[in-house]
């Protein structure tokens, strides 16, 4: 995961090394048990906060933290985002909360209906009751993209490198 993160934001700096650790696992364990999309999670940290598990955002005035800048106003759905806002897997759990609210909304179909690409991660940021930002729902989808192509590379590379392992000596090979 490191790796890819790499791939896609090369310029990012990473000042926390237990965030950029946990993140990845907490999104992927996450994603499993909740029956959520990996990449649209992965996505969704990239663009709210680069990966960065301590991020709070000073302009808004619901207060928005942690890697998905969850806002105070979703404390009923996913508890209050001050508490341990940096802490990756309960970052992770709690959008996960927000984000099946948000496709058993009436918003979501409509959204699915119009034939959005990602209509969730277009709520994410909008809202339910407010207008798409297309802004952002545009930037999400490039970016959502660019994930899958580069876990597609990534994946392309981690294949030919376990067929190249055929014709290593067992001396070569680390595990």
């Amino acid at each position: 995961m490191r790796e890819m993160i790499g791939r896609i934001n090369p310029a990012l700096i990473v000042e926390d090394q237990t965030c950029a650790f946990e993140l990845p696992r907490a999104i992927l364990t996450t994603a499993q048990e909740k029956n959520l999309d990996w990449l649209k999670l992965f996505t969704l940290a990239w663009q709210e906060s680069d990966f960065d598990c301590h991020a709070k955002n000073p302009k808004d005035k619901g207060g928005a933290y942690g890697p998905y800048q969850i806002r105070r106003l979703w404390k009923d759905v996913a508890g209050d985002p001050r508490h341990r806002y940096f802490d990756p897997h309960m970052s992770t759990n709690r959008v996960a909360a927000v984000l099946h609210y948000y496709q058993e909304t009436p918003r979501f179909g409509e959204l699915v209906e119009r034939r959005f690409k990602n209509p969730l991660l277009c709520l994410y940021n909008s809202g339910e009751p407010n207008r798409v930002n297309m802004k952002y729902c545009r930037k999400i989808g490039k970016k959502l993209n660019k994930m899958r192509q580069a876990w597609q590379e990534f994946h392309k590379g981690s294949l030919v490198a376990v067929e190249d392992r055929k014709s290593l000596p067992n001396a070569l090979i680390v595990e």
